[in-house]
């Protein structure tokens, strides 16, 4: 049981990382292709802590273009349960949207 609930976990967070990625501009991914050929590798191993810091990076030095971006990277933040990194997207959200943004992760079914 614990372990369907971990390969659901990982699932999870790799629809968000992904939907991330999807949501980079194409002048971001043409800047960041080599490092966006990482961040494939990492999520093909399942690697997606390695993978997250590769896409955090690229959208921190593409000064957080999008915020869909950011709030992709927050849910896959929150779903790994690191906890500093979500917060510190979500005040960034906080300043970008004009209110209060916090993530909240839908209870699994």
């Amino acid at each position: 049981m614990a372990a369907t609930a971990l390969l659901q976990s990982w699932k999870r967070t790799e629809r968000y990382l992904l939907d991330a990625r999807a949501k980079l501009s194409p002048v971001a991914a043409a800047e960041h292709s080599e490092s966006l050929g990482q961040f494939e590798e990492f999520i093909e191993h399942n690697e997606l802590g390695l993978a997250y810091d590769w896409l955090e990076s690229i959208a921190r030095e593409s000064d957080w273009e999008s915020t869909s971006v950011l709030e992709s990277l927050a849910f896959a933040a929150a779903s790994m349960e690191r906890f500093d990194q979500q917060r510190a997207i979500d005040e960034r959200l906080t300043l970008l949207h004009c209110y209060k943004y916090e993530t909240l992760l839908s209870p699994e079914v």
